[in-house]
């Protein structure tokens, strides 16, 4: 990975200050920040970032949301449940423990070095546009402190820390953890650290696996549709139960219940469209031309389609699920327009589909411009139904097996082939007022 030069460091913050001019000693700042009621900072100490810049470039960055040192660790954590809340800890300052082990743990706001990460991140290509938002919500902290209450006068000197500024602006936590010898095991450290919080505490935070949290990346959003003018009113009646299911999805933070509750929608029609598709193989059996009552082979055959039916269903403890699934999407969802769905939100899904499956499931590829349909939605239907059952059962064994938090980047992915396949079966069963 390429070195951080202090110009690069520059460029990032500008990214939330108004940098006006450097000189050997200072950073002068166009648009000074308020402290509090009487203070204001307008010159930042050149050593400081350089230091942090020094930093940054001995960690390893692979992932800005996790940076190591041989000695210790910062990690980006979030809170379960309201990611994107202010942290419960921000009310007692930051949490810090010491171990027996040499180790020194502390959560709170973010090291300047860990700032510069992810400012530099953002800068990439591709990066800037997705975390605009993260952004210009930092930037709007740095310019009205009252978001803090710092309309009183504080504490502070008059010129803290660069550090101190952007941390309590920069709407993150860290986990920080210090090591009296090298070590290779701070992210099981890390794990063992916020668990205990939460037993303590009675709050629950993650290691945060990516930025993506902070740039809203995973979160299935309808793109353009509310920049296209007001909304129509409503022309149909749906489904209530299914509605709700949709609207939990919807409003959930965690992908595990997003899909779940994605997954109810087509679930609700699984014993309809089981058992009208069997009656359906009954008729034609007995409709069928080549059938006679008098041949008992062709009774028998009738016999054999009922009893391998039933031993199905018995077996699945109910209707054979993967095939009232596939049923479900033959029958109600439109491979094309899940595609223009798909583009829509993100045009490089169609290719993950095709070519990747779930670190959590078998191999379960998806081509959806295939040619013959029926393939694609019996293809859909196993990947769906792969995931949604390593999402309720967690026994140990060799089978793959979904892991909370770990796998929720993957997971996130597969949220909007099932979100716009269900909106699909709602729509279908509609009713016109």
């Amino acid at each position: 990975m390429s070195e951080i030069t202090f110009e690069d460091s520059i460029d990032a913050l500008k990214l939330i200050l108004s940098i006006d001019a450097c000189t050997d000693d200072q950073i002068i700042l166009s648009q000074p920040v308020t402290i509090d009621a009487r203070n204001q900072v307008d010159r930042i100490k050149v050593a400081e970032l350089k230091t942090a810049t020094k930093n940054l470039n001995e960690a390893n960055r692979d992932n800005p949301a996790r940076l190591n040192w041989q000695t210790r660790c910062e990690y980006l954590v979030v809170r379960n449940g309201t990611p994107r809340a202010a942290s419960a800890l921000r009310d007692f300052d930051e949490a810090i423990s010491s171990d027996d082990n040499g180790l020194k743990y502390s959560i709170g706001n973010p090291s300047l070095e860990f700032i510069l990460g992810i400012l530099l991140s953002a800068r990439q290509e591709g990066n800037y546009k997705k975390g605009s938002a993260f952004i210009a919500h930092t930037r709007r902290r740095l310019r009205d402190r009252r978001f803090a209450g710092y309309l009183e006068p504080s504490n502070l000197t008059p010129e803290p820390s660069l550090e101190k500024i952007l941390g309590d602006a920069f709407p993150v936590m860290t986990l920080k953890i210090e090591s009296t010898r090298p070590r290779q095991d701070f992210k099981d450290a890390a794990e063992a650290f916020l668990f205990q919080l939460a037993f303590n505490y009675d709050v629950s935070y993650r290691v945060a696996a990516d930025l993506d949290h902070l740039t809203g990346v995973g979160r299935v959003r309808r793109r353009g549709r509310a920049s296209e003018g007001a909304m129509d009113a409503p022309r149909m009646i749906y489904n209530s139960d299914l509605v709700h299911h949709y609207q939990l999805a919807v409003s959930a933070e965690s992908p595990m219940l997003q899909y779940l509750s994605y997954y109810h929608i087509a679930e609700h029609f699984f014993e309809k469209v089981f058992n009208d598709d069997f009656e359906e193989q009954v008729r034609r059996k007995i409709a069928d031309p080549a059938f006679s009552l008098k041949r008992s082979k062709d009774i028998k055959g009738v016999i054999k389609l009922v009893t391998s039916t039933q031993r199905r269903v018995r077996d699945e403890g109910g209707v054979d699920e993967q095939r009232a699934l596939a049923l479900v999407l033959e029958g109600f969802v439109t491979t094309s327009r899940l595609i223009d769905d798909l583009n829509a939100h993100d045009p490089d899904l169609i290719e993950y589909y095709k070519s990747n499956s779930p670190s959590f499931s078998d191999n379960v590829p998806v081509n959806l411009e295939a040619d013959r349909d029926a393939d694609v939605k019996a293809a859909l239907a196993k990947r769906i139904y792969q995931t949604r059952n390593s999402l309720v059962h967690a026994k140990d064994g060799a089978r793959p097996k979904y892991f909370p938090f770990v796998d929720d980047a993957e997971l996130s992915k597969e949220v909007p082939l099932l979100r716009f396949s269900a909106e699909q079966v709602i729509i279908a069963h509609g009713k016109v007022m």
